[in-house]
């Protein structure tokens, strides 16, 4: 049976869905370069989410692993602290201006924490917090000085060295370069990358006197930021939603100097869309890195979407939290991200639930069912009618579970004619309870048309991983 191309792969939904529709839903994409694999690719699953804490107070806004090995986390109003056994223990309060908050430390006994246009400062010996710099919005740590941006005037303020507690009015600076004010800083390999709205720059530690950064000579660059709050690190790098004086829209992550554009033509599409319909400055970025993959999840809380680019294959995939009442995805509800521990840590952007990523657990927000979905690329002949006579899956066989849910675990095919405008009815087939490894997953006289689009699906909560589909048609 000959397989279906491009079977395991990731989302590429463009203008027309009649031209491509591939959709990708909680499923990773791996590219398997052994020459020895049976499949060129896998489909594997998103992680499932385990409960770990829940802080003081409403909902994630930012968390941060200290160089020493101590987790802590803003959750609205709280700054908390939280052990390796999901002990919360409060730190003190902070202003909610509704925007995340963001932390960072200066090797030097201080956690800086800016959240509502204010830095205060942990004593992380005493845990006392103190109020220290106003109007800020963003900060960063380099050489021990502590770096703020206030984006309302576009100024970049610090701290005395290893003082995260002296903000002197007069060690300020604000742009001279271009037009557009700093609206977005990130510290990345030790440097500043400080953004505008259609361009950016980089500073660093020059030992000056009395400011000690200056500009990075050829370090300009014709690129800005669209959502101030979608630049984040990524890798040994970063990403954001940027912007340019010739348009925006494009997704881009710095090489060297050089912003590079990731975002496909289906991506941007989608985020044409996202800004027509409401906004996009609101967009969310973040990262993290897991068996193998770095992940730079892009979220856009208005319009309640996830794409999700993976630095190993270059591809996006989406994810959501499956609502059956909806009949549909909704908002994916991890955001942000701190390793500590050995786990990956997320907070949740709806409530103060803190989760560890878990490569085996298959199961969503409160062990809501976690629904991946791949739907396929389109299968056509010239516009000849085709007879799509059977379909089999290769996936991971025999993963039922002892009792309950995912005993006699499924997958569901829908298939559409038309180009995937309309689907016939799920058609379920078993994957095999424990241990029936050589269950066979196939469905018979799956009918005949034009324009061939396959959908597959599953949310048992089991180790659901798709190797190959093979098709006989005649």
């Amino acid at each position: 049976m000959p397989r279906l191309p491009n079977f395991a792969a990731g989302s590429f939904v463009s203008q027309s869905a009649m031209l491509s529709g591939e959709l990708c839903m909680n499923f990773i994409p791996e590219v398997l370069a052994w020459p020895g694999a049976k499949a060129r690719a896998a489909l594997y699953p998103a992680p499932g989410l385990s409960d770990f804490a829940t802080l003081s107070n409403s909902y994630g806004r930012a968390i941060y692993a200290e160089e020493s090995g101590r987790l802590f986390a803003v959750g609205g109003i709280g700054l908390d602290e939280i052990a390796s056994d999901g002990t919360v223990t409060a730190r003190g309060a902070v202003i909610d201006d509704g925007n995340p908050a963001q932390m960072a430390t200066n090797g030097s006994d201080e956690l800086l924490v800016v959240s509502g246009t204010f830095g205060q400062v942990l004593t992380l010996s005493t845990n006392v917090l103190t109020a220290e710099v106003s109007d800020v919005t963003m900060c960063g740590a380099i050489d021990t000085f502590f770096v703020a941006l206030d984006a309302v005037t576009g100024t970049l303020k610090i701290s005395e060295a290893a003082d995260g507690k002296t903000w002197d009015a007069g060690q300020v600076v604000q742009r001279s370069a271009a037009p557009d004010p700093w609206i977005a800083m990130i510290v990345s390999r030790r440097e500043i990358f400080l953004f505008g709205e259609s361009t950016g720059e980089v500073w660093y530690n020059a030992g000056a006197s009395p400011f000690p950064f200056e500009q990075r000579p050829g370090a300009f660059f014709e690129t800005g930021i669209e959502a101030p709050w979608s630049l984040a690190p990524f890798g040994g790098t970063l990403a954001w939603l940027g912007r340019s004086r010739r348009g925006s829209g494009k997704v881009y992550w710095m090489n060297g100097y050089t912003p590079v554009v990731i975002s496909t033509e289906a991506l941007e599409w989608a985020i044409q869309g996202y800004r027509e319909a409401g906004v996009i400055s609101d967009a969310i970025g973040w990262s993290y890195e897991a068996l193998g993959h770095t992940f730079y999840v892009l979220e856009f809380p208005t319009q309640g979407k996830s794409h999700i680019f993976d630095d190993t294959t270059n591809q996006w995939h989406d994810r959501g939290l499956w609502s059956a009442g909806d009949n549909d995805f909704i908002a994916y509800r991890p955001r942000f991200h701190a390793e500590a521990f050995r786990k990956n840590i997320v907070c949740d952007n709806q409530s103060g639930n803190l989760y560890s990523f878990s490569s085996t657990i298959y199961t969503d927000v409160g062990g809501a069912a976690l629904r991946r979905l791949r739907r396929c690329q389109h299968l056509g002949n010239e516009n000849k009618r085709i007879y799509l006579d059977s379909v089999e899956l290769d996936c991971e066989r025999g993963v039922g579970l002892s009792s309950g849910q995912g005993s006699d675990p499924t997958v569901m095919l829908r298939t559409s004619w038309d180009g995937g405008k309309t689907y016939g009815n799920e058609r379920q087939r078993n994957i095999g309870v424990t241990g029936a490894y050589s269950q066979r997953v196939r469905w018979d006289r799956c009918g005949s048309g034009r324009d061939l689009v396959l959908e597959l699906s599953s949310s048992d909560p089991v180790p659901t991983r798709f190797f190959d589909l093979f098709m006989e048609l005649s």
